[in-house]
């Protein structure tokens, strides 16, 4: 959807639900193109994991993944090099954007001084620079601040970085539908419903737009 209809169009399909954008030529693009997208998986792809894929991309059986930063792990366990034997980068005609998924910790309100006063030094540890750098150079994954350096981190880190402080600052950085930052998880599920059926070749393209927006009113 991001790099049919670009920025504005993944907000109000995605984000506001706003019919006029989901029932429009630009839906049917999307579906269109991803019907192109299906004919690059192979026969065995559906309830495959994640990092079974990844595993067929490191011996060389497929040629790439549509995943997130963390598939990154599965190439480092395998002793394989950022920018040497294999490459990061975004989804085709996505550059410059970021569809962000964040992982969080959520502290409630307490009475008792004490542990209030624990919960801000545990907020302000996780969110320091040094531990930010070091936590995510493990991880795979771009820091949550984008002041932190990227001394210490891979080809990949140092573009993941670079891409989220760019799309920040351009705002261009969009709740990924995926993570539950961009729709409830009813909603999400009802999108994911059609999607799949489509992918499965259940319904048309045309058809596929309907459900999508009937998922929304639903």
């Amino acid at each position: 959807m991001l790099s049919t209809g670009g920025v504005d169009y993944y907000r109000k399909a995605f984000i506001e639900l706003d019919a006029k954008a989901l029932n429009s030529p630009t839906t049917l693009k999307v579906f269109e193109r991803m019907g192109q997208i299906r004919k690059l998986v192979d026969k065995d792809f559906s309830g495959r994991d994640w990092n079974v894929a990844s595993g067929m991309v490191i011996a060389g059986k497929a040629g790439f993944q549509i995943m997130g930063d963390w598939a990154k792990g599965e190439f480092i366990n395998a002793k394989k090099v950022p920018g040497k034997d294999f490459l990061c980068w975004r989804f085709p005609g996505t550059q410059g954007t970021v569809a962000f998924n964040t992982d969080q910790f959520v502290m409630f309100k307490l009475a008792d001084a004490d542990k209030s006063a624990a919960q801000i030094k545990l907020a302000a540890a996780i969110m320091d620079p040094a531990f930010q750098s070091a936590f995510n150079v493990v991880k795979g994954s771009a820091p949550a601040r984008t002041d932190v350096p990227d001394t210490a981190f891979d080809d990949c880190g140092k573009k993941a970085i670079k891409d989220v402080a760019e799309a920040s600052k351009a705002n261009t950085l969009l709740g990924s539908i995926a993570h539950g930052h961009a729709v409830p998880a009813s909603i999400k599920n009802a999108f994911y419903d059609v999607i799949t059926r489509h992918f499965n070749g259940q319904i048309d393209d045309k058809k596929a737009v309907a459900a999508l927006l009937s998922a929304t009113k639903n």
